[in-house]
C-alpha cells in the first residue's frame, strides 16, 4: 500500500510540473475529460425534502470524520446549476455523480421521493443542456438507516 501510495504521489507531483506541456491533443481520439462525487460528499440538505439519514450520516455524526459531517457538503442540492457552470468552464465532458438512495426512497423501499426525483432530474437536464454527459452509480456507501437498521445492511439476503 504504501508503494501504491508513493508511486501516485510520484506521478501526481510529475505531471504537474509537466502540466503546462499537454493538451487535449496528447490524449487519444473519443478520450472524455470528466469528473466524478457521490452524494454524500457533495449534496448537503441532509434533512431536507424528505430525504431520510444514510448509513453515512450516522457514521458521520458518530464522530468517525473528526467532527466533519455530509448536512452540507458543498450544498450541490441548491447550487447544482453553479456547479454544472464551474464544469462547463472547466472543459468537462462527462460527470459521474450517485443517487442517494436516502433522498430518492427515503425508508429504502416504498414510495418514492418527488422532491428527489425532481433534484436527480433537475441536474441531469442540466448537465444535457450544457453538453456534458452524465453517468449514475446507483449506490456509493449511501445505504438507506433503516435498511441497515432492519437488516444489517448488506451482509443481510434479505435486503436483496
Amino acid at each position: 500500500m504504501l508503494r501504491v501510495s508513493f508511486f501516485l504521489c510520484f506521478l501526481l507531483i510529475k505531471l504537474s510540473l509537466c502540466a503546462d506541456k499537454y493538451s487535449r491533443d496528447d490524449f487519444p481520439p473519443g478520450f472524455v475529460f470528466g469528473a466524478s462525487s457521490s452524494a454524500y460528499q457533495v449534496e448537503g440538505a441532509a434533512d431536507q425534502d424528505g430525504r431520510t439519514p444514510s448509513i453515512l450520516d450516522t457514521y458521520a455524526h458518530a464522530g468517525h470524520f473528526d467532527g466533519a459531517t455530509g448536512d452540507v457538503a458543498c450544498d450541490q442540492y441548491h447550487k447544482y446549476k453553479e456547479d454544472v457552470q464551474l464544469m462547463v468552464d472547466t472543459g468537462l465532458e462527462a460527470y459521474r455523480f450517485s443517487i442517494s438512495w436516502s433522498r430518492l426512497i427515503p425508508n429504502g423501499r416504498g414510495p418514492i421521493n418527488p422532491k428527489g426525483v425532481q433534484y436527480y432530474n433537475n441536474l441531469i437536464d442540466e448537465l444535457i443542456t450544457h453538453g456534458i454527459e452524465p453517468h449514475v452509480t446507483l449506490h456509493h456507501s449511501d445505504l438507506p438507516q433503516a435498511l441497515e437498521d432492519e437488516y444489517g445492511g448488506w451482509v443481510s439476503r434479505k435486503i436483496v
